[in-house]
């Protein structure tokens, strides 16, 4: 073969160095231009998720971080008794806070780390998969309800997903260059993603076994860089042996069902679709026309891919594969196949978020694979896969794909909210394992609150020995204490219901009260307020 061919033109082709050539005059200019508005759009995008309100797991984050100092931070982390996540992103969360306590300074680091994802597997794909194709998974990055989601969201995920994608790039550069420094940025990138998320073991032990199987010479390296790592990670084992041992994993294990069906609809939401899995199908997000697009890729890819079969044997085809396609294929099977077989042995670790180090290398390998069949369909699979992740993009800026929007909620109780008034918190906080619901966290009037459908308590997260609040009982207090006050009702409702049909469905106040007005806010769970005054009032 010869060594000059062009490895945009040839993504496959066998070579040990970096795949790349020297670029044609300008070539590298539009490519990082393109990068460049890449990034800028996938912020633009990520900002506006960012500033949503706080829910599920993000509460329990939010509590951790305002409630203690750093060393009881990472005490209270170390111990798992609030949490078994480890403890980088709740520290770098803990810096920020202290600019802000509004969401999106909450969120920095993942935001940061999100937007910073998009350049950093276009870099790591020029020198694994060619530069087409890492321009195609960097578009993918850009637009994926997936990292838009968790790169706008209060915890570990887009953090590790920067930092394995880094521990990669840092890798090449050190078997390229065979400066040590670049060995010593992988074993800190990569002891940094395990001090982020432990699922990224998966990812970490895949990419050091390809270091020692693809470059035998450099094995002493390699198995000196990850000893490093492993030397950094000593000090958490303790909290590690905690995490597996803690009550917390073994509900969430239990909360996991782990079976072909959920195996099916968890892949789905991770490659294409919303997030959280019980909020929208893929026919609402990305939709029926984003899904046509997609279709329509896959269709002339796989054409591609036979008329390609038809020329060539498959093992001579293989031979031609270079051992830098083969390490992002393995990173991509290492995620998805380790946590299955962990799963299928014990705890129930496979789901749409604890896949999020295996996008990256996803991303970059379906861009490999597109740009492999041809120059001229592939241009077309380009056009027709990144439209439909944007589509999937705009549509996450929907109304009834945001989060609850407690914010408003609260805003407005805010404005209303007089002496002698009590509120009643339906919101259903039970959603999170931290103490707080969403209410709590935006809510400033100075009223007495009764919660209902979680226990009245936000000192430590809710357990199973504490009890739960019934509707029936919070309306009983809070009409006892509100006397001719009036009765706000916070609740939540299904995202497109009949406000009035859910209304009735309630728990009815006493007959003295009559609703006065009403506020409804949209999202993935709706929120709506209701205000009641004692007949006279």
């Amino acid at each position: 073969m010869n060594v000059s061919q062009s490895a945009a033109a040839q993504p496959l082709a066998v070579d040990r160095a970096p795949t790349r050539r020297r670029a044609r005059p300008g070539e590298s200019r539009t490519a990082a231009l393109v990068v460049g508005t890449l990034t800028v759009i996938g912020l633009l995008l990520r900002l506006q998720v960012a500033r949503q309100s706080f829910f599920g797991d993000e509460l329990a984050t939010y509590w951790i971080i305002t409630t203690r100092g750093l060393g009881g931070l990472i005490s209270a982390l170390y111990a798992t008794h609030d949490e078994i996540t480890p403890p980088l992103f709740f520290v770098g969360a803990w810096i920020t806070a202290h600019i802000s306590h509004a969401p999106v300074f909450i969120r920095a680091p993942s935001l940061v780390a999100g937007v910073l994802t998009i350049p950093a597997v276009y870099l790591l794909g020029l020198r694994t998969v060619g530069r087409r194709p890492a321009l195609l998974a960097a578009g993918l990055c850009t637009f994926s309800p997936f990292m838009i989601y968790y790169s706008a969201e209060a915890r570990a995920y887009a953090l590790m997903m920067l930092l394995v994608t880094l521990s990669t790039l840092s890798l090449l550069r050190a078997i390229d260059t065979g400066r040590t420094r670049w060995w010593i940025a992988c074993a800190v990138c990569a002891a940094g993603a395990f001090y982020t998320h432990y699922t990224s073991a998966f990812y970490l032990i895949a990419q050091f076994g390809w270091a020692l199987w693809a470059h035998p010479e450099l094995r002493r390296r390699a198995l000196l860089a990850s000893l490093g790592a492993g030397v950094l990670v000593l000090p958490w084992t303790s909290a590690v042996i905690n995490a597996e041992r803690s009550p917390t994993t073994k509900i969430m294990s239990a909360l996991a069902p782990f079976n072909p069906p959920a195996i099916l609809h968890y892949l789905e939401h991770w490659a294409v679709g919303y997030p959280y899995t019980a909020a929208a199908g893929l026919t609402q997000l990305p939709g029926v026309l984003a899904l046509i697009l997609l279709g329509l890729a896959v269709a002339l890819v796989a054409g591609g891919a036979a008329l390609r079969l038809r020329s060539q044997p498959v093992r001579a085809g293989l031979r031609r594969v270079s051992p830098r396609v083969v390490l992002i294929v393995v990173l991509l099977l290492a995620v998805v196949l380790g946590e299955a077989i962990v799963s299928a042995l014990g705890t129930h670790v496979f789901g749409v978020r604890n896949l999020a180090s295996a996008w990256p290398p996803f991303a970059l390998t379906a861009g490999a694979v597109a740009m492999a069949i041809g120059s001229r369909p592939r241009a077309v699979v380009a056009v027709l896969a990144v439209g439909a992740f944007a589509i999937g993009a705009v549509r996450m800026l929907e109304g009834r794909f945001q989060r609850p929007d407690y914010q408003d909620s609260a805003a407005f109780v805010d404005s209303i909210a007089r002496p002698g008034d009590v509120v009643i918190d339906d919101t259903r906080g039970a959603l999170t394992p931290g103490p707080l619901t969403g209410l709590d966290v935006f809510l400033h009037a100075r009223v007495p609150i009764f919660r209902a459908g979680v226990p009245q308590e936000n000192q430590h997260p809710f357990g199973f020995s504490d009890p739960v609040v019934p509707l029936s009982t919070a309306i009983r207090e809070a009409a006892a204490v509100a006397g001719r006050g009036r009765i706000i009702v916070v609740s939540a409702i299904p995202t497109g219901a009949d406000y009035t049909r859910v209304a009735a469905e309630r728990q009815p106040l006493p007959a003295r009260y009559r609703l006065l007005e009403y506020r409804v806010n949209p999202g993935i769970v709706g929120t709506a307020v209701q205000v009641y005054s004692p007949t006279g009032a």
